[in-house]
């Protein structure tokens, strides 16, 4: 009988060795005071979350963490690559991840460890964390996935866009600029995705006519005349009584976040590297 129960446990004990794997929390480094503060929103969303479009609930949260200070290379810091969440220091495309992702944590009635999840999943290729070549580097490449996964829609086209076919090759044709790579490859595999993708941007000239169909919660991403490039900078939609589309970023100019007192259009046509729009809406 022993040795029946011995048997049929060596048997099981790889299955369950995988299943802790699969339970596993998401690693991650954090400071006491960042987890307090993504604490204290998601709070603060939980009450408005079941009747709030998603979109709506990120901007919520970007306006409650207005005036945290824009620092670059936060992600840098580590030795090894790892999810490192910080909401008190933070550029363009992470405070517009860490703003979805707390909305879609509030909406789930979920926790820190939940918005870690979410976190994880958002900013690397299929939710793996094992080197630097994971984390989706590229703007579109994280968009792209966000669409596979169901949290986004890309309805650039929709509000006049028209094809983009600047090919992508910024972080292949600069290594020197990212010291920690380690695996050109994987780069450039994940550039020919994006160049074999279908994409589009509303260029300056038809951004009047497309901002009539943006709305509050609509991710921003600013086209570039840099070559290899992608998006230069990410912002939310802030939709205005005055029906105006104004915007919450990170703002490398204030250098910190804020609601830019201009209207995206004025403030793409100050800005000469733009060439224009790609807007992605939250689902």
């Amino acid at each position: 009988m022993k040795k029946w129960v011995w048997t049929w446990l060596l048997f099981l004990l790889p299955g369950l060795a995988c299943l802790a794997q699969t339970v596993a929390p998401t690693e991650y480094v954090t400071t006491q005071e960042d987890r307090k503060l993504a604490g204290e929103i998601l709070e603060r969303l939980r009450p408005e979350a079941d009747r709030c479009p998603v979109g709506e609930l990120a901007v919520r949260a970007g306006q409650m963490l207005l005036g945290q200070p824009y620092v670059a290379g936060t992600l840098e810091e580590q030795p090894e690559e790892i999810l490192s969440i910080y909401l008190t220091r933070t550029d363009c495309i992470l405070f517009v991840e860490t703003c979805l992702c707390l909305a879609r944590t509030a909406r789930q009635g979920g926790d820190f460890e939940m918005f870690a999840e979410e976190l994880r999943k958002t900013r690397y290729r299929d939710g793996q964390v094992t080197c630097y070549e994971d984390r989706l580097h590229y703007t579109t490449e994280w968009a792209l996935q966000g669409i596979e996964r169901g949290v986004l829609e890309d309805v650039t086209e929709e509000l006049g866009g028209v094809p983009c076919d600047y090919p992508v090759f910024y972080m292949s044709s600069h290594p020197d600029a990212y010291p920690r790579m380690r695996n050109p490859e994987a780069v450039l595999s994940a550039e020919k995705r994006i160049n074999a993708s279908q994409r589009y941007y509303i260029p300056k000239s038809r951004i009047d006519a497309a901002l009539k169909g943006i709305r509050t919660g609509d991710i921003l991403c600013l086209t570039t005349t840099v070559a290899g490039l992608d998006v230069s900078h990410v912002a939310l939609a802030l939709v205005g009584e005055d029906g105006k589309v104004r915007f919450i970023h990170a703002s490398t100019a204030a250098m910190k976040v804020v609601t830019d007192p201009k209207p995206i259009a004025d403030y793409l046509l100050g800005r000469k590297s733009a060439t224009g729009l790609q807007v992605y809406r939250v689902r």
